[in-house]
């Protein structure tokens, strides 16, 4: 197994502390999982899976990719493929990890989680800069606003040849994509039962690439989107697609993401939306996962779409 070097400085600060491995990457407090839920490590690939790395054309770059197959995979039968993306600064083992795994093995399916390019990039959609705080009166300007707290980022993981935001945004969808071919290459995949799930920036990510390469998808799962300014029409390719939205109760982020259920609502689109008790807008990466799978389980892609 290989690592970046960049993950391997993750991996040495994550050695200080046993419960690093279940701290949220922004040294929050460690999360909480729902009975029967496992998080594992985003840094350390656990039993069974491997990151490994290519050369990315555009750049030249070792980019690393995560796989997990299930010891149930035979070579003579289609195996189903999850493709999975990642929250902002999140690594290719987000989901490639804890009960995403033990689903995946007890389902016979191969896990692979992309970067992206780098794990700061939006797989083909460029986050909106942040609008400016509002002020509240005429004299407020003389006052300076308050020093932002200090977030501690992780490591950078991934490319970092190219700088220019837009070649970024593009070359994080296109790294994807690469992932999938050489995937659906080396092995025998069921091309009627290839999903995407994302998370945060990547469930953004999944909703943009599932959209523009629609006739791939046997279903979509979005876990606790980004979704900035997305309105949909009749004409939309994901309408098509069978989805799956979850989030948190206690994220932030549930009243856009309802919002954009009931846009599919509106459209009279088919789709599961659940909001998880207890859970924030990291927990729902695991906690979601067994609806998740079960989701995916019952879908299987049309011989046309």
């Amino acid at each position: 197994m290989f690592h970046s070097k960049s993950l391997k400085v993750a991996l040495l600060l994550g050695c200080l502390a046993p419960a690093v491995a279940s701290l949220a990457q922004d040294g929050r407090p460690p999360q909480v999982y729902p009975a029967g839920i496992r998080g594992g490590s985003e840094v350390e690939p656990g039993q069974g899976v491997q990151i490994r790395h290519y050369t990315f054309q555009p750049t030249g770059e070792q980019l690393p990719y995560s796989v997990f197959v299930s010891s149930k995979v035979r070579k003579d039968k289609p195996a189903p493929l999850i493709i999975a993306l990642r929250g902002f600064t999140g690594t290719t083992l987000t989901f490639v990890r804890g009960t995403a795994v033990d689903l995946a093995e007890t389902g016979g399916y191969i896990l692979v989680g992309a970067i992206g390019y780098n794990n700061r990039a939006g797989f083909g959609v460029q986050t909106p800069p942040r609008p400016a705080p509002a002020t509240a009166g005429a004299n407020a300007a003389a006052i300076p606003p308050p020093p932002p707290m200090p977030r501690q980022l992780p490591p950078m993981v991934g490319g970092n040849a190219e700088t220019d935001p837009a070649k970024v945004t593009a070359y994080s969808e296109q790294d994807v994509m690469t992932v999938l071919d050489m995937v659906r290459k080396e092995f025998n995949i069921d091309d009627r039962r290839i999903y995407l799930v994302g998370h945060s920036q990547g469930g953004g990510g999944a909703r943009h690439i599932a959209e523009k390469y629609s006739e791939i998808w046997a279903g979509v799962a979005m876990l606790a989107p980004a979704l900035f300014n997305v309105q949909l029409t009749r004409d939309s390719k994901i309408t098509k697609i069978p989805l799956l939205l979850a989030v948190g109760e206690q994220d932030t982020l549930i009243d856009s993401i309802r919002a954009f259920s009931a846009q599919l609502d509106g459209l009279k689109v088919k789709h599961e939306f659940i909001v998880k008790p207890g859970l924030d807008h990291g927990t729902i990466i695991m906690g979601a996962e067994p609806e998740v799978f079960r989701f995916f389980g019952r879908h299987v892609k049309p011989v046309s779409r």
